[in-house]
């Protein structure tokens, strides 16, 4: 007996779509090459999810589903921002070339709502509201966007120096940076001091002129 074919229904094609688009990437894309990889007749797509431009509505319908569910996990909002930054990175390396599908049907702003709806909310509980929210609101999103394109960039880009340690003169009086510019970028290292830097100011709660000065009149 020949094997049981494997049953084909949407969520297979999506997830052949998804493998095969992030390993080729989206101008590689083809409905046949889908069909050839998934063994099935290109039809057989057209019948459960449409045409091309179809299919890519799907994938960024469950992109936004993934971006939406991404755990926060921690005990103080600080910690919360933190590992919501951490999980919406890995989800943007992981998924960057569906990112640019989204980004090229004008969803980019639905795609990161449910991210930002979550951050704005950890920053209430932390006393940040406002013009200050949206400041660090945006600050963690541009860290975290900027960190997973340059990685994404590095790893699957053409190859080349991110510094060059001959253009720093001898005489330049800190020469372990510039021996440690010789080395590669470490972005994970990069991506949580930059993270930890942003956060340190929301890790302690404001004080005012007023108990500042009580703090100190009382240990004089």
């Amino acid at each position: 007996m020949s094997p049981k074919a494997k049953p084909i229904d949407a969520d297979v094609i999506l997830d052949a779509a998804a493998a095969l688009i992030e390993s080729d990437g989206v101008e590689a894309f083809s409905m046949r090459a889908l069909a050839e990889r998934i063994g099935v007749a290109v039809t057989s797509i057209y019948w459960h999810v449409g045409g091309r431009d179809a299919l890519f509505d799907s994938l960024v319908d469950r992109l936004v589903a993934e971006m939406a569910a991404l755990p926060m996990e921690g005990d103080t909002p600080v910690n919360r921002i933190a590992a919501l930054a951490r999980n919406q990175r890995r989800l943007l390396i992981r998924r960057q070339h569906l990112l640019a599908i989204a980004h090229e049907r004008d969803r980019t702003p639905t795609l990161f709502l449910p991210v930002q709806q979550k951050l704005a909310a950890e920053l209430a509980e932390a006393g940040v509201t406002g013009t200050q929210a949206a400041l660090v609101l945006r600050a963690v999103q541009v860290h975290v966007t900027a960190s997973a394109v340059m990685l994404f960039s590095a790893v699957r880009g053409p190859r080349h120096q991110e510094e060059d340690p001959s253009l720093w003169t001898a005489d330049w009086p800190d020469q372990a940076l510039v021996a440690a510019l010789q080395s590669p970028t470490d972005y994970d290292a990069v991506f949580e001091y930059g993270l930890s830097a942003m956060l340190a100011p929301l890790a302690s709660p404001p004080r005012t002129n007023g108990r500042v000065r009580a703090a100190r009149s009382s240990s004089a």
